[in-house]
This record gives C-alpha cells, structure tokens and sequence, in this order.
C-alpha cells in the first residue's frame, strides 16, 4: 500500500514539474512589436489644369490630429467575430493622448503570442486630460469627440519574430480631411488602415 502511494506521489510530483514546464514553454512563444502610425499626406489632388498653370485650390486637409488610446486587440483570423467588449484578447494600451503628424508617430511596445494577425483594433476612450477621444483640425474647422471610438487596421501581419509594425494611416486620413461635421465618430469608424510590416 505505501509503495503505491509513493508511486501516486511521485506520478503526481512528475505531472506537476511537467505542467510547469509546459506552461513556461507557453509563456515562451510570444513576441515583443513594436507599433506606429505612418505617415500620411493631406493634400488632396488638384485638377490637372490648376496643376498646369500653378494656381492653388482650397482642399480640406488635416493639420492636427490628436487620440486619446485606451487598449487594443489583435485580431486572429478565427477571432474576428469577438465583439470587443467580450473577447480575450484586448491589450490594455495606456499610452495618452498622441498627436499624429504627416510623418508618423511611434506608439510603444507590446508583447503578444506568436501568431499570423488579420486586423489590429484601436479603442480611443476620453481617458486623456483632454477629455477627447478624438480631436481633428482640418480645413473645414476643428472637430472633437468624447465618443469610443474603434479604428481598425485590416491586413496580414506575421508576429514569428520580435519587430517593429507600421499601420497605414491614409485611407483615416483620407476619411477626417473630408469631414465638415456631424458624426466625428461615424466618420473616423468609416475607413480602415492597413497593417504593413
């Protein structure tokens, strides 16, 4: 009867340092990115003969664009139906209040699984002294909300190895330097960025 008592404690002390092992093997696949927006332009093409002659014409164009991130999701293919306020896999992501210029903006590092990523979400919360979520200038005026807003970021990105993400900004941009009022929110929820690594 000892004997296979010690037996079950020694199956058990076995099981033990092998799950532990496991766990830190686990632990082990992730990667270290680091993420920034990238650069954009605001300047919205000119009819050819206005080009020709050198004569300017007013475009609405962004000159500042402040967001206020809260967290942010990495999105696997499988996952992409998660409604965000339920899923696993937010990153809380407390970096304040950014102002994103025409040449990019460095965001900060995370550390996520190993993993081949679909889409990427931002949430912007007004958790900023602003109290804005989201603030854009352009040439129609100056814009605000304290809505949440989610941004998203649609492509492919292989997370194998430690790196760097660039999220290509155009497509927002192109939506907020269009924007003349109404809904802040609707209007910078309308596009996607594009992942490019």
């Amino acid at each position: 009867m000892k004997t296979n008592v010690k037996k079950y404690a020694v199956l058990l002390a076995c099981l033990i340092i092998a799950s532990n092992m496991m766990a830190c093997s686990e632990k082990a696949e992730t990667v270290d990115i680091g993420l920034g927006m990238g650069s954009y332009t605001t300047a919205q093409n000119k009819p050819l003969l206005l080009r020709l002659l050198g004569l300017s014409e007013a475009n609405a164009a962004v000159s500042s664009l402040k967001m206020c991130f809260k967290r942010l999701r990495f999105k696997l293919p499988d996952e992409e139906t998660l409604l965000p306020e339920t899923s696993e896999d937010n990153i809380d992501f407390y970096i304040g209040e950014v102002d994103i210029s025409s040449g990019g903006a460095a965001l900060g590092m995370v550390t996520i699984p190993k993993g081949t990523y679909r889409r990427i979400e931002f949430d912007l919360e007004p958790d900023c002294a602003s109290g804005k979520s989201l603030e854009v200038v352009n040439s129609n005026g100056t814009f605000f909300t304290n809505e949440r807003i989610t941004i998203k970021f649609s492509g492919t990105f292989n997370a194998d190895v430690d790196g760097y993400l660039t999220l290509g900004v155009q497509q927002i941009l192109d939506a907020l330097n269009a924007h003349s009022g109404g809904d802040l929110k609707a209007t910078a929820e309308s596009a996607s960025g594009v992942l490019t690594n």
